[in-house]
């Protein structure tokens, strides 16, 4: 244990282990690729998550006292290291998650600008000066961080999510931090950790969690713990919600999964609504929590869309991103031009399947583009289909995989209500040119995110990130991360020599 952080051995492990076994307290990080093992890492004990608890609640008190300014520096510091080490980040993202090599350094710089931000903040303005009835009463709103800062964070975005949207802000608001990375893609946030560690933060302020999912129900029900910042599915969300519920301090800010979708008018910038929509379909693919696995697109111009689409999907190859899996023996690695990489593992592939096989066993559904899996690893190519919109799963559940319906609609009342007809709300791209249109998308759609003339996927560490409905509880990440790891105050000053209550009262 250093630092309050729960290291594997040695910083690269080289051995390699048959598939499916591991060591006695460890797990295997799987290249989803090869289904061949990057290294061990530990599965964190009940006892080791209370002492790393006991760890960060102890360095509390002082960083939350050091100066704010100072505290940001501390990112200033670790954006300089990330330029430095951003294509060894790049790399093992590609590596243990199968993303696209240009996916994972777009998600590096995705970090690197979340440190810039969050060291931005430190001379920003902090709370409000408001007025008061009492012309005698100076009053405040000021913002106090929770305290410990739990964040269990995903698999599709390992470095960027976890410990930067959500640990950079908490940092820098007085909060000490637990990252608990996912299993199946642990190593981005190790090396994040040794980046926290190496800009010189105080002991115990950023620590690192490795296990399961009993490592993260452990953290998360752990009354130590004043905060959860949590990204993944929304039945774990749920379970987490449920868990600060029958707290009387601990609160959460979830993110999870949606069945977005990108609205496609019939005024439409043709190639743009295309394009918009097979970057939306396939980036990660279809891995992200706003991909489109529906187009949503208007009746007049269907057949033309689904032709152009349908061209563009046929050309979208699933293949590993590097050409080497040697990067953990110190080796080199050469990015590969696939547009998309595997499945990241076994469950998912199946997850994935069972979907395909619903439409293909469905006569009302037509298949224009069908899936097929190739070994070794979990690549799946896409499945584009034609249907309209009805009641049934593969419609309103999220897939998580290059699965895509593309559906008719009518007016514009007819596509808001095929978009909303889902349990989750988290992002939509809107392509038309009329503004009128756009608006009423704007104001009438469930979601966190809306693009007009984008599609479902444009994020940005300066803007909000969330959902409504099933996808989220309306505290979003990245920038709004402040918003969710500290309590707001008023604090009101009196200068008269006697006590005179506001709204009159004697």
């Amino acid at each position: 244990m250093k630092n309050g952080s729960n290291y594997y051995e040695g910083k690269f492990q080289t051995e390699r282990l048959p598939k499916g076994t591991a060591l006695a307290g460890t797990f295997e990080n799987i290249n989803p690729c090869t289904g061949e093992t990057i290294g061990n890492f530990p599965k964190s004990t009940s006892t080791e998550v209370h002492h790393v608890c006991d760890i960060a609640k102890k360095a509390f008190g002082p960083w939350s006292r050091l100066s704010r300014v100072k505290r940001a520096e501390y990112l200033l510091k670790v954006a300089t290291i990330i330029e430095r080490r951003k294509e060894e980040l790049a790399q093992a993202i590609s590596l243990e998650t199968g993303k696209n090599y240009n996916e994972s350094i777009a998600e590096v710089n995705e970090a690197l600008h979340m440190a810039q931000y969050a060291f931005s903040l430190g001379r920003m303005p902090h709370g409000e000066a408001v007025a008061s009835e009492i012309s005698e009463k100076d009053s405040y709103m000021l913002r106090k961080p929770k305290g410990l800062v739990a964040i269990i964070s995903p698999w599709n975005f390992p470095l960027a999510i976890g410990a930067f949207w959500c640990a950079a802000p908490a940092l820098v608001e007085g909060n000490t931090v637990i990252l608990k990375p996912s299993e199946d893609a642990p190593l981005a946030s190790q090396i994040a950790t040794e980046i926290y560690h190496e800009a010189g933060i105080p002991d115990g302020v950023f620590n690192l969690l490795h296990g399961w999912g009993e490592t993260g129900d452990w953290l998360a029900r752990s009354e130590k713990v004043d905060h959860i910042c949590f990204t993944g599915s929304a039945e774990v969300g749920q379970h987490i919600r449920r868990v600060c519920a029958d707290s009387w301090h601990k609160t959460c800010s979830c993110e999870m999964g949606s069945k977005s979708a990108v609205i496609v008018f019939d005024d439409a910038n043709f190639d743009l609504a295309v394009s918009a929509s097979i970057a939306s379909s396939f980036k990660l693919s279809g891995q992200r929590c706003v991909s489109a696995s529906r187009l949503i697109v208007h009746r007049d111009i269907y057949d033309e869309f689904c032709d152009s689409f349908l061209s563009y999907a046929k050309q979208v190859e699933a293949g590993p991103p590097l050409t080497d899996i040697r990067f953990m023996d110190g080796g080199k690695m050469t990015p590969n031009d696939y547009h998309m990489g595997p499945l990241i593992n076994s469950q998912q592939h199946h997850r994935v399947q069972k979907y395909n096989q619903m439409v293909r066993e469905d006569r009302e559904a037509t298949i224009i583009l069908d899936a097929f899996s190739k070994t070794p690893g979990y690549f799946i190519s896409p499945m584009v289909y034609k249907t309209e919109w009805r009641d049934v799963p593969y419609l309103k559940e999220e897939v998580f995989g290059p699965h895509v319906a593309i559906i008719p609609f009518d007016t514009i009342d007819d596509a808001i209500r095929i978009y909303n007809d889902t349990d989750y709300g988290l992002a939509v791209g809107v392509v038309t040119e009329d503004f009128k249109k756009a608006r009423i998308c704007r104001d009438n759609c469930d979601y966190g995110m809306c693009y007009w003339n984008g599609g479902s996927i444009a994020a940005e560490s300066h803007l909000a990130f969330g959902g409504v409905k099933k996808s989220g509880n309306g505290y979003p990440s990245a920038a709004r991360t402040v918003q969710a790891v500290t309590h707001e105050v008023s604090w009101t000053v009196n200068h008269a020599k006697f006590l005179e209550f506001p709204q009159g009262m004697k």
